[in-house]
């Protein structure tokens, strides 16, 4: 359970145990136990923010290796490239001897020229897609637990202060300044 959320439950057990003020809807808490636990709450919330960072790390460790992968499929496309065009030179220097044989050697060459573009571009798009597909899923997991943590702590600001507002109507109450 999430140390928070157990402070959370700390304060509902002391406000459901807390006696009630005659002729009211109010109760009167033992203050210095919900400072206790505001107390405990301020000091675990650094945690929630430490685990925020890691995620945004953690995303950018992901985004860094994601890059590198790219660039060594593109690295590889380029390889595989030029070896094909140098099979394709090596090829055409030996049929130069007969000019039939040369042409069709050149037409092949400019084939092969050709495929390897092609294929050297789309394994570049192919890479550029998978990186922007980890790129957008990472993109979402951060926005996910942002808006998580965004709500999870709207909602305990929300808690405290009605809270905090109960606590202060009901010394109010206690000293006679309604």
């Amino acid at each position: 359970m999430d140390p928070i959320e157990s402070f959370l439950i700390q304060i509902e057990d002391i406000l459901e145990e807390s006696k009630a003020v005659p002729f009211s809807g109010k109760v009167a808490v033992d203050k210095d136990a919900i400072y206790d636990i505001i107390d405990e709450i301020r000091l675990h919330m650094p945690d929630a923010l430490k685990e925020a960072q890691k995620v945004n790390d953690n995303r950018e460790k992901y985004i860094k290796d994601a890059e590198k992968r790219s660039a060594s499929i593109i690295d590889s496309a380029r390889n595989e490239a030029e070896d094909v065009l140098k099979d394709a030179d090596a090829k055409a220097s030996r049929m130069i001897n007969d000019h039939e044989i040369y042409k069709r050697a050149s037409q092949e060459a400019a084939d092969l020229l050709e495929e390897a573009k092609v294929d050297a571009r789309n394994v570049r798009l192919n890479a550029m897609d998978y990186a922007d597909e980890i790129l957008a899923k990472t993109e979402q997991a951060v926005k996910v637990t942002a808006d998580n943590l965004v709500r999870h702590m709207n909602t305990t600001s929300s808690y405290f202060e009605q809270v905090l507002d109960t606590l202060y109507s009901n010394r109010q109450e206690l000293r006679g300044d309604e």
